[in-house]
């Protein structure tokens, strides 16, 4: 447990990885234009299943084959998986180009995420200006998407390896046994799958925030910030580790505020629903700026340099 939460004179304990979230939560609480650069972050830094996405099926498949039974056509939508994720591969690149504007204002966002420079885009402002932050991401908007597409490509060649054994027990399944042994054994297969999935996106997704600062703050190519995050990552595994589950802290509780919006939209009627979208936008563009700053400040913290350091070279 003392390896986890790590000591006070390590330079990215629990307690300072805790303390560096809260700063960048204070940093992104004031409201403004920088809330949709945030829910820009949110969008193209993140390469997850979303928070209704693979984890929730991969559990409703577990109670379906608790309980013994399978949706109806369930068998055959999962025999043709592996054409579905091979559209990916087309959707993906596509998907890129037309929202290349936006990785624009990612990138930016990573650069003014640490405090000094939070502060000098700020000026005499309680927030920076949205075209402060488009300034900062000027001339590293392609590696940024470069950085994106690279690295949302190998997960979707990952979903695709995951998917070819998946259909073929479908296909092999469909028909000849009964619906509480085709739900048991599919859940059997699919829940490790999903969960080995989201282990290698979980970690795709870290390497993709270290490289992106690395980026950000060098404007070095991807290739060279691939390379420079993944050092980050592997230099003190524990710390990064650590790293992580206060990001995970942060993921938690913008959810759990989802589901409080959610509910109470539910029981105001047609128009608590438009409500609840607006707030949940709202959220979440908070939450981007904060994970920015965060991220910014774990990049510093584990060895991360910058052009500010004034280090040669840089």
């Amino acid at each position: 447990m003392s390896t986890l939460t790590g000591t006070e004179t390590e330079r990215w304990s629990l307690s300072r990885a805790i303390d560096a979230l809260s700063e960048s939560a204070r940093q992104a609480g004031h409201p403004g234009l920088v809330w949709f650069a945030g829910l820009v972050y949110t969008l193209t830094a993140g390469l997850g299943f979303g928070w209704d996405g693979g984890l929730a099926q991969s559990i409703d498949i577990h109670v379906a084959g608790a309980k013994g039974r399978l949706p109806g056509g369930f068998l055959h939508q999962l025999g043709t998986l592996p054409l579905e994720v091979l559209a990916l591969f087309a959707l993906i690149p596509c998907a890129g180009v037309l929202f290349l504007p936006c990785f624009r204002l990612t990138v930016g966002l990573a650069r003014l995420g640490p405090a000094r420079a939070w502060a000098a885009a700020c000026g005499d402002r309680r927030t920076p200006r949205l075209r402060t932050v488009w300034a900062a991401g000027k001339g590293v908007t392609l590696s940024a998407f470069g950085l994106w597409l690279q690295l949302a490509l190998m997960v979707a060649a990952a979903a695709l390896l995951a998917s070819l054994p998946v259909a073929a027990l479908a296909k092999v399944i469909e028909g000849p046994i009964g619906q509480a042994e085709s739900a048991a054994l599919m859940g059997a297969v699919l829940v490790p799958l999903i969960l080995l999935l989201l282990g290698y996106v979980t970690i795709l997704s870290v390497l993709n925030q270290f490289a992106l600062h690395s980026l950000a703050h060098n404007r070095r190519g991807v290739y060279s910030a691939l390379l420079h995050g993944w050092r980050i990552m592997r230099n003190d595994g524990w710390a990064t580790a650590r790293a992580v589950l206060v990001d995970i802290l942060l993921f938690v509780t913008v959810a759990l505020a989802w589901g409080v919006v959610s509910g109470a939209g539910k029981l105001v009627g047609s128009s608590g629903d438009a409500i609840a979208v607006t707030v949940k936008i709202v959220l979440t563009g908070f939450a981007g700026v904060a994970r920015a700053g965060y991220w910014a400040r774990a990049y510093r913290s584990l060895g991360g340099l910058s052009a500010d350091d004034g280090v040669p070279g840089l």
